[in-house]
Formats: structure tokens, sequence, C-alpha cells
């Protein structure tokens, strides 16, 4: 439009002075009236502009904002999220700070409870070697004693029925003393204890 306006006055006051000196005069102002006008409409263009750049920039900025204030909410509820995980997770290192604890102790209650096992065993082990040997002590001498009562001669034992024939061949009382002849110590004995048989002295 600026451009239109001083395009018209330029064409117009170069007509205006070919004419007489009062056209010519006419033609000067016209021009400075156009020159005038071009530079009100130029600033009011250059302000509209400055106007619509301004509302431009005005709402870049405000969508901007906006999108500034979005990504804020959205990083609040992130910082919020990190916060509450790393609370979560806070807690459960410290839960599992005291399981390890308690672990470690249980462990020691172990290891003293293996170690006195293990001592246990090692002296339940000398006590089974030490009543190994004595048994095997004990049936070295039992062996032993069984060898030795082999030797010995085994008197022959009679029941009261294999001994009854024998006290029955023994003289009674008034056989021995029917002559009048009082018994001896020798008769007395032969009473006592009879006389072994010939089997019994051919074992003697």
């Amino acid at each position: 439009m600026t451009v239109g306006v001083l395009a018209g006055g330029v064409v117009v006051a170069a007509a205006l002075a070919i004419g007489e000196i009062w056209v010519v005069r006419g033609g000067v102002a016209l021009a400075i009236a156009t020159a005038v006008a071009g530079v009100v409409l130029a600033w009011r263009e250059a302000t509209l502009d400055r106007r619509a750049a301004a509302r431009k920039d005005l709402e870049a900025a405000r969508a901007q904002g906006l999108e500034l204030s979005r990504e804020r909410r959205s990083n609040i509820n992130v910082v919020n999220s990190l916060e509450a995980r790393n609370n979560a997770i806070a807690t459960r290192v410290d839960d599992l700070t005291t399981e390890i604890r308690t672990l470690r102790a249980e462990m020691a209650t172990l290891r003293k409870v293996k170690t006195d096992l293990v001592q246990g065993i090692a002296e339940r082990d000398v006590e089974l070697i030490t009543m190994r040997n004595d048994l095997i002590k004990a049936q070295q001498e039992l062996r032993k004693l069984a060898g030795d009562e082999a030797e010995v001669f085994a008197m022959p034992r009679r029941t009261p029925l294999e001994a009854a024939p024998l006290w029955g061949a023994l003289p009674t009382a008034e056989e021995l003393w029917s002559d009048g002849d009082h018994p001896t110590v020798v008769d007395l004995k032969a009473l006592a204890y009879p006389a072994p048989e010939e089997e019994q002295r051919k074992h003697a």
C-alpha cells in the first residue's frame, strides 16, 4: 500500500511539473504530501508488523510456557515416582541389611555348633577306638582263658540216676560192722567218696 501511494504521488507530481508555476508548486506540494503519507503509512505498517511479530512471539512464548508447564508437571510426576521408588529401595535395603545381620549371626551360631559337633565327634571317635582296643584285649584274654581251660582235665559228672548204681553197690553200716570191727577213716572215706571207675582211671 505504501509503495502504491508513493508511486502514484511521483507520477502525479511529474505530470504537474510540466505545467505552469502554480501547477508545479501544486505538484511539489503533492509530492511532499505523498512522501509524508508514505512515511506515515510505512510507520503504520512497521507498527503493525511489530505488533504482529510481538503477537506471534507472545503466542509462541505462551505455547512454550504451556509446554514447559506440562513438562514441569511431567518432571514432577517422574521425580515423585523416582522418589517413591527410591524410598521403597531404601526400605528394601534396610530390610535386607537387617536380614543379612540376622543370617550372619545365625551363621556364627551354626559355625560354633559345627565346631562343637566336630569336637564331640572326635572325642567319640577316640572313645570308640579306646573301647574297641579294650574289646580286642578282652577277647584276647577270653581266648587265652578258654585255651587254658581246655588244657584242664574235665572231671566227669554224673546225674543222680547214673550215680545210683554206685551208691547201691556200697556196703551198709551193718555189713561193715557185722564182724564187730569199728569203721576206720578209710572205711568212712569209702562211704563218702566211691572209688572211680576204670574209665575214669584211664583219663586220670
